[in-house]
C-alpha cells in the first residue's frame, strides 16, 4: 500500500466528513412556533428547493452519469440527526376536575394515586423524563442522485419504563417478576410485550434523482409546507432552515413526484400522486394469499384512498431570502399546495385482524372527494417579516352512517345521507427585529374551524360516550350527528406548537379556536437566548367546550435557552389560568360533584440535545 497517497487521503476524507458535520443547524432553543425554529439556514429540498435566480435555468445541471469506477469514488455516506433527552413536569393539568367519565372527566388524566382509596397515594403532578436518538442517513451515489432515510432508536420512550424482569403482557411468569426497587437494569422496549414501542422504527425512505429536466423523489419521504399549520415534517423545516428538534410527529406521505423550474419564469411547479389509503393487501393476511417474504400485492382497487397534488412556488433558499432583505429589497416568496383525494369505496376492518381471513361483503360506498387548498406568504422588507397561511377542506362524502353503528343507542346515529365537508384555518405572523437582530418582537394569531359536538370515548363495553371534559383531539367527534349534514373541524398539524399547555397537551392541536400570541426573543449573548410569550385562546365555537364559553385561557411561556456547538440546553416554564370555555358548570354533564371552575396549571421542562 502506497502511504504516501494513502494517508493525504485520509486526512482530506475527514476534513470533507467535518465541513458535513458543521453545516448542520444548531438547535432550536424554544418549544413554540410552527414548523420549526431557530438554527442556521440550510438549502431546502424537493417541492421547497429554491428557484435559481437566471429564469430558464434549473437548479442542477447534471451532465451523463460518470464511468462506473469515478462513480464508486465518489459514494459517501453522511450521517445527520440528534440524541434528545426531555424532562416534563406537569401540575394540574386536569384543571382541579376530576376524570372519572361518569362524571364528565377532565381534559389531562390525574396521576393513577388520585383515584385510589388508600389516603397519601395522590402526589397532584407528574414528572417524567424521555429520550429519542434520530438518525438521518444519506447515500450520496453521485452528484445527482441519493437515497434518503430516518431511523428512531428509543423514539421517546419514557426513562426507566422497561425494567428488566417486568413484562406487562404476561411473557413471564409471576414469580419472576421482581419488586421494582430491585430492578437490575432496563430492557430494550419490545412492541406487544413491554412498551408497545420497538427499539428500532424506520420511518422513512426515499430517493432523489435530479434529471436535466428537474427533480424526481420516490417512496416514503416527509411532507412540508408553509408555516407548517397543515405539511409539518417535524423535523427540518425547509422554508426556514431551521430544524425543530422538540417535534413528536412529522407528516410522511407515500408518494411519487416530479418537480422543475417553470421556463422563463422564477416558478417551481411539483406535481405528484399518494398513497394515503390502500386498506388490505396480502401480507396482512394468515393463508396462501399473503406469500409471505415475497412482493406483497393490493386486495382490491375500488377501497383505495388515491391523492394528487400539485405546488407551484416562487421560492429563495434562507439564505437568498436574507441577502434580499438585507440589501433593502422585497423579498417575496409565495405558492400554493394543492390536493385532490378520492374513495369509491372502503371496506369494513372493524372485524378484520392481521393474520385472519377476509369478508368480501364488508364493501361500503363511500363516495368520498376533498380538495385541500394551501396558499402561503412571506414578505421580508428592512426589519419587517410577514408570514401568512390559510387552509380551506371542501368536499362531500355520501355514506358515513356505518361509522356510526357501534354508538350506545342514546346516542344520536350519524346522518344516513352525504356530508359537506368544509373547514378552515388560518396562521398569520409579523415580527420585527431591533437593535442589531438581537431583540425580535411579534405577535401571530390563528384560526381553525369547530363544530358543535363534544368529545367522545369507548366505554368498557367498546361503545361510544359522551364526555364533555375531555378535550383532546384523539378524542374529537369528527362525525355530524343525525340532523347535521356539515363536517367542519379542521385540526392543526399537532407538532405547529403555539404553546405549552392548552393547545399542546390539553386540546393536543389548535382546533375550535382562535389565538392571538405577542412574543419577544431577545438574545443574551452569542450562546443565551431568552424567549417569552402570551398566548390568549377563543373558542370559535364555545358550544363545543366543556364550559360552553368564550375564552379557553391565557397562558405565559418563558424559555432561556443555551448552544454551543453541536450542544443545547434549554428550561421552559408555563403557566395557564383557565376561562369559561374550559369550565364545568352543567351539572346535568358532569354532575355535582365536578362542577367549578377550572384551577391554573403549570409546567417546567428542560432538554439537553446533541446535535450532529
Amino acid at each position: 500500500m502506497n502511504l504516501g497517497r494513502a494517508i493525504p487521503l485520509a486526512v482530506a476524507s475527514l476534513a470533507a466528513l467535518a465541513n458535513v458535520a458543521n453545516a448542520q443547524p444548531a438547535p432550536t432553543p424554544f418549544p413554540g412556533g410552527g414548523g420549526g425554529a431557530g438554527g442556521e439556514e440550510q438549502k431546502p429540498a424537493g417541492v421547497a428547493e429554491a428557484a435559481p435566480k437566471t429564469p430558464g435555468l434549473l437548479p442542477t445541471a447534471p451532465t451523463l452519469p460518470p464511468a462506473k469506477s469515478h462513480r464508486k469514488r465518489l459514494q459517501l455516506l453522511t450521517m445527520d440527526g440528534y440524541l434528545r433527552f426531555r424532562t416534563n413536569w406537569f401540575k394540574n393539568f386536569n384543571l382541579g376536575f376530576l376524570d372519572d367519565p361518569a362524571l364528565g372527566g377532565a381534559p389531562f388524566a390525574r396521576p393513577l394515586g388520585c383515584t385510589a382509596t388508600v389516603s397519601g397515594a395522590c402526589s397532584g403532578s407528574l414528572k417524567a423524563a424521555n429520550m429519542r436518538v434520530r438518525l438521518e442517513p444519506t447515500i450520496n451515489i453521485d452528484e445527482t442522485t441519493a437515497v434518503h432515510m430516518q431511523v428512531d432508536v428509543l423514539d421517546n420512550v419514557v426513562l426507566g419504563s422497561t425494567p428488566t424482569g417486568t413484562y406487562l403482557n404476561g411473557n413471564t411468569s409471576p414469580g419472576d417478576l421482581p419488586l421494582g426497587a430491585f430492578s437490575g437494569g432496563q430492557s430494550p422496549p419490545v412492541a406487544g410485550v413491554n412498551d408497545g414501542h420497538d427499539s428500532i422504527a424506520v420511518k422513512r425512505a426515499w430517493g432523489e434523482v435530479a434529471t436535466p429536466l428537474g427533480l424526481l423523489k420516490f417512496g416514503r419521504m416527509p411532507d412540508a409546507w408553509g408555516t407548517g399549520m397543515m405539511h409539518n415534517a417535524g423535523g427540518e423545516d425547509p422554508f426556514t432552515g431551521s430544524y425543530d428538534l422538540d417535534a413528536d410527529y412529522g407528516d410522511t406521505v407515500d408518494r411519487l413526484s416530479f418537480a422543475a423550474l417553470i421556463p422563463g419564469t422564477r416558478l417551481r411547479a411539483m406535481i405528484a400522486t399518494d398513497w394515503p389509503v390502500t386498506r388490505l393487501v396480502s401480507s396482512q393476511l394468515g393463508s396462501d394469499t399473503a406469500r409471505q417474504g415475497g412482493q406483497a400485492f393490493n386486495l382490491d382497487n375500488n377501497d383505495d384512498v388515491s391523492q394528487w397534488s400539485l405546488v407551484v412556488s416562487r421560492l429563495d433558499t434562507p439564505n437568498e431570502f436574507k441577502d434580499e432583505v438585507d440589501r433593502g429589497a422585497l423579498a417575496l416568496n409565495y405558492g400554493a399546495y394543492v390536493s385532490q383525494r378520492k374513495q369509491d369505496w372502503d371496506y369494513d376492518t372493524s372485524g378484520f385482524t392481521v393474520g385472519g381471513t377476509t369478508d368480501p361483503d364488508a364493501y361500503i360506498r363511500r363516495t368520498y372527494e376533498t380538495y385541500i387548498l394551501d396558499p402561503w406568504v412571506k414578505l421580508g422588507w428592512k426589519n419587517w417579516e410577514l408570514e401568512a397561511e390559510a387552509v380551506a377542506v371542501l368536499g362531500s362524502v355520501a355514506h358515513i352512517d356505518d361509522l356510526c353503528a357501534d354508538r350506545a343507542d342514546t346516542e344520536p346515529k350519524c346522518p344516513t345521507g352525504s356530508v359537506d365537508i368544509r373547514q378552515f384555518g388560518g396562521v398569520a405572523k409579523l415580527n420585527y427585529r431591533a437593535l442589531g437582530g438581537k431583540l425580535k418582537v411579534g405577535v401571530e394569531t390563528g384560526y381553525a374551524s369547530g363544530d358543535q359536538y363534544d368529545s367522545q370515548v369507548r366505554g368498557a363495553d367498546g361503545k361510544w360516550i359522551t364526555v364533555p371534559g375531555v378535550t383532546n383531539v384523539n378524542n374529537a367527534r369528527l362525525l355530524p350527528e343525525l340532523t347535521d349534514t356539515n363536517m367542519s373541524q379542521f385540526i392543526f398539524d399537532k407538532d405547529y406548537k403555539v404553546d405549552l399547555i392548552l393547545f399542546r397537551e390539553l386540546l393536543g392541536s389548535v382546533t375550535n379556536a382562535i389565538y392571538v400570541k405577542p412574543k419577544l426573543e431577545y438574545a443574551l449573548s452569542k450562546s443565551f437566548l431568552f424567549r417569552a410569550a402570551n398566548i390568549t385562546s377563543f373558542a370559535a365555537r364555545s358550544v363545543a367546550t366543556p364550559g360552553n364559553g368564550s375564552m379557553y385561557g391565557i397562558e405565559f411561556d418563558g424559555d432561556l435557552g443555551y448552544s454551543s456547538g453541536a450542544f443545547y440546553a434549554g428550561l421552559s416554564y408555563g403557566v395557564l389560568f383557565p376561562l369559561s370555555a374550559m369550565a364545568h358548570n352543567d351539572a346535568n354533564e358532569f354532575g355535582t360533584g365536578n362542577i367549578g371552575d377550572g384551577s391554573t396549571a403549570h409546567t417546567i421542562q428542560s432538554r439537553l440535545v446533541l446535535k450532529f
